[in-house]
């Protein structure tokens, strides 16, 4: 997986703008960040919503490969972000924020690192939120992969008895959002439309009905 360039710039920084792959013999962060992502599509589990991700994460590599120079916990945080804007470029839900746990261990083979990873609840700065008409409630979008609904495991709950049990998702993928229809009851309506099974592209301020409810999309700066 590609790493963005913001974020390969900000783990080369780590070692003073070094960008080779190995770094004096050991591994250069960039290529501790690029395994740990190809890591996560095998730790990736299919979500009512999608593929989604653990969010605490534990990554193990020999002694050898860490570069003593490095503060463990930069590296961690670091590391914790390449994981947060992968999600997004990817579309992965996360329940909660990405945590890096680096540990070292003479069991793991010299350039190689294993990752194992909790799905953990935790509170989620909102990218984007759903304003009700008559201004009744403001509810945030925090997963990249949102399932709305009336049953109690919904991430976005509406309890109203028009509203399906699983009545739409809202998914972002990098820097398009899509609602999709779960094939409810009463609808979902986009700008007066209708839609269906088939993801229809989310703008700013477009009006929304869910099982009768109107509200207004709006991004979080």
């Amino acid at each position: 997986m590609k790493l963005a360039r913001g974020i390969e710039k900000r783990l080369e920084n780590l070692v003073d703008g070094v960008s080779a792959s190995v770094f004096r013999g050991r591994l250069h962060p960039v290529a501790i960040a690029s395994r740990l992502l190809r890591q996560l599509d095998f730790l990736a589990e299919e979500s009512a919503v999608g593929p989604q991700v653990p969010n605490d994460l534990t990554v193990v590599l020999h002694p050898a490969d860490l570069d003593p120079s490095l503060v463990v916990a930069d590296l961690e945080h670091e590391l914790a972000t390449a994981v947060t804007v992968a999600a997004r470029v990817e579309g992965w839900r996360l329940i909660g924020p990405v945590e890096v746990h680096i540990e070292t261990s003479d069991e793991v083979p010299r350039g190689v690192i294993q990752c194992a990873g909790d799905m953990t609840r935790g509170r989620m700065e909102p990218w984007a939120q759903l304003i009700a008409e008559d201004a009744s409630a403001v509810v945030p979008i925090s997963m990249n992969r949102t399932l709305i609904g009336r049953a109690l495991e919904c991430d976005v709950r509406i309890p109203d008895a028009n509203v399906s049990r699983h009545h739409a998702t809202i998914v972002r993928m990098g820097d398009a959002v899509h609602i999709t229809d779960l094939g409810s009851s009463n609808g979902t309506y986009v700008n007066g439309d209708r839609i269906s099974d088939v993801p229809v592209m989310l703008v700013p301020g477009a009006q929304l009905v869910i099982g009768g409810r109107p509200f207004t999309y709006r991004m979080v700066a």
